[in-house]
């Protein structure tokens, strides 16, 4: 009896062990079988290539779109492929995922210099890591990566599993895939880039931190050069081709005078508007993108963000073009290449008193005259009793009198008055008040709810545009490669107020910068219309203003909503640096 027992459990160990590995196989088989390559790219990547031009027509940012998997129409270029197979898988046409001569090689290779000097991996392996591990060095890890890669040659052709490595590729300085790679290195589509510059991007897979040309030009060079060495013994190119590739100088992307915005938020936000415009036409493979950045104001505004302290509080700058609605700068961070969010677009932030200028143009609109007087005098509106910030109090004063010293009394007296919800349904006209609805609170009047910088500065664009609001738009057109017109901007515009009130308004912003709380932004000779705005325990700070047909708000502010010990004066003195380095205006110091 105990013999029968002992054969039984002999024979239950073979099949507990095969039983395991079929489970380990079958499931490593369903997660590369589930996989679809047409899902794998990042939610900022285009389907497309792209340029973006500035409005004047210079080059913002371009990239080309990752290879289509599944498209065998979608070739991948001549010497971009075979500078990766001659030097990192000689044999990729001939094996079936896993090369032991190359193994077998790079083996014996290492033993013999005492050191790592070659790797045995497939680039089919490589995508097996790329996609599917990483590159812990363990048994299991290459067992795995064994199987990963016989699963995807048996699933995929050649030409996709090398698009599957070029898309995916880590080749250093934050550029994932070869299309990345080619703008991070040189600001080119891949269709544009040299025998010599494919070599140098070749030349960095096996180390992108070691071979970088940021880095390390001389070991770039010296690997590029390694990589057309092989090509040319490969037979991929001539001795001619070779001998002026490696005599080509390398031009970096940061060496070029025309280099592109250091801002990837302004560049998503771009992306993202362009995508709205051609979700319902062809499925475009290029665009020549038209923005209405100007290029040298957005190099201005980003200047000028950097030298904003403290170092933890941040800064969002738009400009539009009053009667296009065009955004003409665009600055959503102190550090837009590192941060991820977009404060002009995305931040809802309490207006504070920049706010007031629609219970004051309610007001107009109602017939109260600037020159009526009202009381600026403490008091409470049942439990409600806002205090001026300055905590002076000034008596009966006018209208124009109230706005220029900022009262927060009046605004609430105007509402008693008026009535709270024609001053809501005028903020919504002016396109406030949907990304944080407005509810019948007194506060609202003088700017407790929340919106963000887009919306108020187009808000007093439109006042700027005598009354008439347009619909703001980063895009000016956007066309196809062989330059067809695929969309262009038609500036859709909407009267608000009548031309007496709008002069109205003016006279007030105007009356504000000249000699009342948002004086840090007055230039003189120059008619300014603006107003400062602060929110409680100067979290968020405010001015927006207009000078000829542009209008530009400026906010200030921490990201956790921690009290600031700056000003309001502060976002008008930026705004009036800003203005002045951009129209050049001659200031005496």
């Amino acid at each position: 009896m105990r013999k029968i027992k002992s054969k039984s459990f002999v024979l239950i160990i073979p099949i507990l062990i095969f039983s395991g590995i079929s489970f380990y196989i079958f499931n490593l088989i369903s997660t590369v079988s589930k996989f679809d390559p047409s899902k794998n790219r990042t939610s900022s990547q285009p389907k497309y290539s792209y340029v973006i031009l500035s409005s004047d027509n210079k080059v913002l940012s371009k990239l080309s779109r990752k290879f289509e998997i599944d498209n065998n129409q979608d070739k991948i270029p001549y010497f971009l492929k075979h500078s990766f197979i001659s030097s990192e898988d000689k044999r990729f046409y001939k094996h079936k995922g896993i090369d032991f001569k190359s193994i077998s090689r790079a083996f014996l290779q290492n033993i013999r210099s005492g050191s790592v000097k070659e790797g045995g991996s497939t680039i089919t392996q490589q995508v097996s890591r790329l996609l599917f591990l990483n590159n812990d060095l363990s048994f299991q890890r290459k067992i795995k990566e064994i199987f990963i890669s016989l699963i995807l040659e048996f699933k995929y052709e050649k030409n996709q599993i090398l698009k599957l490595y070029l898309n995916n590729i880590y080749l250093g300085s934050g550029a994932y895939g070869v299309n990345e790679a080619s703008q991070v290195y040189f600001g080119k589509l891949i269709e544009e880039l040299t025998l010599s510059e494919i070599a140098l991007i070749a030349g960095l897979a096996p180390a992108p931190s070691i071979y970088s040309p940021y880095q390390n030009m001389e070991l770039a060079i010296q690997n590029r050069n390694k990589v057309l060495e092989s090509m040319y013994l490969d037979g991929y190119i001539s001795l001619a081709n070779k001998n002026k590739a490696i005599k080509e100088k390398i031009n970096l992307n940061y060496q070029k005078a025309d280099s592109f915005l250091d801002d990837k938020l302004l560049i998503n936000f771009i992306l993202k508007e362009t995508d709205k415009h051609i979700e319902n036409k062809n499925n475009y493979k290029f665009l020549r993108i038209q923005s209405s950045i100007n290029k040298d104001w957005q190099e201005t505004a980003q200047k000028i963000a950097r030298y904003v302290g403290p170092s933890e509080i941040e800064f969002a700058l738009l400009s539009i073009e009053s009667n296009t609605g065009l955004i003409r700068t665009m600055v959503t961070s102190k550090n837009p290449s590192f941060n991820e969010y977009n404060r002009v677009t995305s931040s809802i932030r309490p207006l504070g008193s920049t706010f007031k200028i629609i219970t004051y143009a309610a007001a107009l609109k109602e017939g109260i005259k600037l020159s009526d007087k009202f009381e600026d005098l403490p008091r409470c509106w049942e439990s409600y009793c806002p205090k001026n910030f300055s905590e002076e109090y000034r008596g009966k004063v006018s209208l124009i009198e109230s706005f220029k010293s900022s009262s927060n009394i009046i605004p609430i007296s105007i509402t008693k008055k008026i009535g709270l919800k024609n001053i809501i349904n005028l903020a919504n006209e002016f396109g406030l008040g949907y990304k944080q609805e407005f509810e019948e609170f007194p506060s609202l009047a003088i700017g407790s709810y929340g919106d963000n910088l887009l919306n108020i500065t187009n808000a007093y664009s439109a006042i700027n545009n005598s009354g008439e609001i347009q619909i703001p738009s980063i895009l000016e057109k956007i066309e196809s490669y062989d330059n067809q017109s695929i969309w262009e901007n038609k500036f859709v515009s909407k009267k608000i107020l009548d031309l007496k009130v709008n002069r109205k308004i003016n006279k007030l912003l105007e009356k504000s910068v000249k000699e009342g709380t948002s004086n840090a932004a007055f230039i003189k000779g120059k008619k300014i219309y603006g107003k400062t705005g602060t929110s409680d325990g100067n979290k968020d700070l405010w001015f927006i203003g207009s000078i000829d047909n542009l209008t530009t708000g400026i906010w200030i502010g921490y990201d956790n909503n921690k009290e600031s010990e700056l000003s309001s004066g502060n976002a008008a003195y930026l705004w009036r640096e800003f203005i002045v380095e951009i129209f050049q205006i001659p200031i005496k110091k």
